[in-house]
């Protein structure tokens, strides 16, 4: 057995070697998502299912892809050329698209802008149409065109019905933004995915050059996709097939920005003799906390049933303590910490979650 699958579990392993076919791999907090998903490319390599180069593998964040690509290079050859596509969804997107850029008229070389040159640009639209900025804020404005490119639409697919007023605005605003944009051979981040989509909807020659390149494609962190990039892996994956989706739907929080948990929820529907395996040890965590977590997320209407469980026995109950406000919470806390917990613990292994960042202000004082 090659040395890649010896410290995997029976669940990891039947994730790893099952290669044909849509997958999808439902994985709780802490059970090895990540070694399962680079032991997998490692094994379609070492076991000649295609070359490296012909590997996809995207993920939600540069941290995450640095990560899986420093795994890959110590389980494969690292001075091999060919090496997987492995990236975030825009930075796949940005290098597709500078492949295929004059497809929707632009060059090559074209640049990305910011978001303070995104606001900008709109400000500027907003002045030479005479639209109120007051009622019509650029930032608005540009969170309008984020949603509708999220959603794959561009401005001539939009039909509003019985809308607000700074909709009409937002609209007429998105057609002269896009134009602009491209005079200026410029995208925004939305654009390096809308326009990949655009391409291989319109440009059957090119969509079968990457459907035919792409034999295997693996998404990390499936539950935080949204709408189009849903619709980007499906016309990908629409001749082979081979598409193995990791996720959590208890793990999806990111709906304010667009993430859909349908997408995980409905991928048997959308993939067609789907085979599902769920890794449900949990290495990270012992049996109280797992349990208290499971009793929360188990009130979720719409969910994947699995049975998360640890060997790293009972541990400490889990408390709850409620206090009057910042400064009792700060102290009490920062007491338990120097009375029970320094003795046992250095300081710098003792973390202290908070909901937002303005609440480490009183913790920051009190230390």
């Amino acid at each position: 057995m090659s040395s890649y699958l010896n410290s995997l579990n029976n669940q990891q392993k039947l994730a790893v070697t099952s290669t044909e076919g849509p997958l999808q791999i439902l994985a709780g907090a802490g059970s090895g998502k990540t070694k399962v998903l680079t032991s997998r490319i490692a094994h379609l390599i070492h076991e000649k299912k295609c070359f490296g180069q012909q590997i996809l593998c995207v993920t939600f964040t540069n941290k995450a892809a640095n990560e899986m690509r420093e795994r890959v290079i110590n389980l494969v050859n690292s001075k091999s050329t060919a090496f997987p596509w492995l990236g975030t969804f825009h930075s796949i997107c940005n290098k597709m698209l500078r492949r295929n850029a004059e497809a929707v008229g632009l060059k090559s070389n074209f640049t990305i802008i910011d978001t303070l040159d995104q606001i900008k640009l709109i400000k500027n639209i907003l002045e030479a149409e005479n639209i109120d900025i007051k009622k019509n804020p650029p930032k608005q404005i540009a969170y309008f065109i984020d949603q509708w490119k999220n959603k794959a639409q561009l401005p001539e697919d939009i039909i509003l019905k019985n809308q607000e007023f700074n909709l009409d605005n937002a609209l007429k605003v998105y057609k002269i933004y896009q134009k602009r944009l491209q005079i200026m051979n410029c995208v925004d981040f939305g654009d390096l995915i809308l326009h990949v989509v655009t391409i291989l909807k319109n440009f059957d020659d090119i969509k079968k050059i990457y459907q035919k390149n792409f034999k295997y494609i693996l998404v990390d962190e499936f539950q935080d996709t949204n709408y189009i990039q849903n619709l980007w892996l499906q016309l990908l994956t629409a001749e082979s097939k081979n598409i193995c989706v990791v996720g959590d739907d208890d793990q999806s929080i990111y709906s304010w920005r667009g993430a859909e948990v349908k997408n995980i929820l409905k991928f048997k529907k959308n993939f067609k003799n789907t085979f599902t395996i769920k890794l449900e040890q949990n290495y990270r965590s012992t049996e109280n906390i797992l349990n208290s977590a499971t009793s929360l997320i188990s009130n979720n209407k719409d969910r994947l049933i699995k049975d998360i469980w640890s060997d790293l026995g009972k541990g400490d109950k889990v408390n709850i303590n409620s206090y009057f406000d910042g400064n009792s919470e700060a102290n009490e806390i920062s007491n338990i910490i120097e009375q029970k917990l320094s003795k046992k613990y250095k300081l710098n292994t003792i973390s202290i979650l908070v909901r937002a960042a303005f609440q480490t202000r009183e913790f920051e004082e009190r230390f």
